[in-house]
């Protein structure tokens, strides 16, 4: 059995950024509980929003590497040559973003 100790004394972190970095936790295990949780502690503590608004930016950042990582492989394995609809667009030649392509994108 183990037993729970102050991870402020553990680690030597303050208590504002260790509820920072469990906001981000909970953003990348998508838990809502845990994320009102920390949440309203922070603001309990008076952490601004920005600063809230701060970690969070950070977890989709790194939640949102893998993703694109997998969106990519997935264009690359199921379309040949890459591209939004396996080629060359005509909303990329345009500089356009992949898949902003609309019915007249020429490349069906």
């Amino acid at each position: 059995m183990t037993t729970q100790t102050d991870p402020q004394l553990e680690t030597g972190l303050s208590e504002t950024t260790l509820n920072l970095v469990a906001l981000g936790a909970a953003i990348g295990a998508n838990a809502e509980r845990a994320f009102r949780a920390h949440q309203s502690r922070l603001e309990a503590l008076g952490v601004s929003k920005e600063t809230m608004i701060q970690a969070v930016n950070m977890a989709l950042r790194v939640k949102g590497d893998p993703h694109q990582m997998m969106l990519a492989l997935a264009e690359s394995s199921l379309t040949e040559g890459g591209g939004c609809c396996g080629g060359e667009c005509a909303c990329e030649a345009e500089g356009k973003e992949k898949g902003d392509c609309g019915d007249d994108c020429g490349c069906h």
